[in-house]
């Protein structure tokens, strides 16, 4: 049943601007209703091929990029047995190859994603940040983690963050001679926040160390139409980044 209501109907509960004028409010009714089911099937098939072009990646990337590193680590450790005197420069070169396989490890797992759950994401930070402190005693890091791990995340937004957080870790390790970094994440259902801090010695805009990376933060975090805060003193460095989630789509009927 339709109730007349100022130029509005309501129709199963939904409240909705009237249709065309002299248009039957049910066909107009029915008419967006196959608008938005034909949305649905676009966005459906476009969804289909885009996770089919990040798996054929993905394996592509493990089983030729992937395996090539895998021999090289190999052929290094045999290298390091049969050249004492190069030890040194062989064992940093397998250091560099494992890490290597490690980034990429962890782009492939975002690459067969379709969808990341906010959860996933802060335990595959909290390993990094493990792997990143486990020969160091100073500084400490710690990872605070707030809101529903269900969330789901696009792979592109996760993929940012978790390599923000790596990057700024170990900038704040690398530059900042701090003897703490926290890392701290939160989301709600419009926004997630990252922020990493420490209580090095801080910098002045003018004298960002080279390589420290800052546009590289700041890129990523605009593709994402994110807002990107630094503020560095004598107390220490604070990184604030805040990214939009996508919010359900409103049709108006």
């Amino acid at each position: 049943m339709i109730a007349q209501r100022n130029d509005e109907y309501t129709q199963f509960g939904i409240r909705s601007l009237r249709g065309p004028r002299n248009s039957p409010p049910d066909l107009y009714f029915n008419q967006l209703l196959a608008r938005k089911s034909l949305d649905e099937m676009e966005d459906t098939t476009l969804g289909v091929r885009l996770r089919k072009q990040r798996e054929q990646i993905a394996r592509d990337l493990h089983d030729g990029i992937g395996s090539q590193l895998t021999h090289i680590i190999s052929r290094l450790d045999m290298l390091v047995h049969r050249n004492p005197t190069f030890e040194h420069q062989l064992i940093d070169l397998q250091d560099f190859a494992r890490d290597t396989v490690q980034q990429l490890r962890e782009t492939i797992w975002v690459l067969n994603q379709g969808e990341i759950a906010y959860g996933n994401l802060t335990e595959r930070i909290r390993g990094l940040l493990t792997r990143i402190s486990a020969d160091v005693t100073c500084p400490t890091i710690k990872l605070t983690a707030y809101g529903d791990a269900s969330t789901l995340l696009d792979p592109q937004l996760a993929s940012s963050i978790f390599r923000i957080v790596q990057e700024g870790v170990n900038n704040a390790m690398k530059y900042a001679q701090c003897s703490e970094i926290t890392v701290c994440l939160a989301t709600d259902q419009h926004s997630l926040t990252l922020l990493i801090s420490d209580d090095g010695k801080g910098f002045s805009a003018e004298d960002v160390p080279k390589g420290y990376g800052l546009l590289n933060f700041k890129s990523r975090t605009e593709e994402l139409n994110g807002t990107f805060v630094l503020n560095s003193s004598d107390d220490g460095t604070e990184i604030h980044i805040e990214f939009p989630l996508p919010q359900p789509i409103k049709y108006v009927i």
